[in-house]
């Protein structure tokens, strides 16, 4: 099975973001082989185009620590299911989805998508942003877990 969790961070110790959506790393684990491939999240718009490809790639599980209702339409398919970890690493909400202990999510957790935080660069409620964007939205780096 495919696991993506959205973490702040590049390994498996790092923790789970506190919004899916303004993840700064993306880590996809798979739990046959035990191994991981872990994404940068540089998509500035945060329109989640990219979670297509995921999903289109088989992850069937994604494993957030908040998620707006943009993000988990497109992720909430019948192929694919949305679990909560909060305040946890990486590794422990894998674990904890292993042994069927995180909660399933039948819907978002914010009721609207945002931007970041006042006090970050991104402000409530702005979505038009100047930045230049690339085709790429997410660079990979691949790791294993031996």
């Amino acid at each position: 099975m495919v696991l993506l969790l959205g973490s702040d961070g590049n390994k498996l110790e790092s923790p789970i973001a506190k919004r899916f959506g303004h993840a700064e790393y993306l880590i996809q684990y798979n739990t046959i082989t035990k191994s991981f491939e872990t994404f940068t999240n540089t998509e500035e718009e945060h329109n989640h185009d990219n979670l297509q490809e995921f999903l289109d790639n088989g992850v069937e599980v994604f494993i957030v620590g908040n998620i707006g209702p943009h993000a988990f339409e497109i992720i909430n398919t019948p192929k694919s299911k949305v679990y909560l970890a909060r305040k946890m690493s990486v590794q422990e909400a894998i674990d904890k989805f292993l042994n069927n202990e995180l909660k399933q999510l039948s819907e978002s957790t914010v009721k609207q998508s945002i931007g970041r935080g006042p006090d970050d660069e991104h402000h409530q409620g702005d979505h038009h942003h100047n930045h230049e964007h690339g085709k790429q939205h997410y660079a990979s780096e691949r790791n294993k877990n031996n």
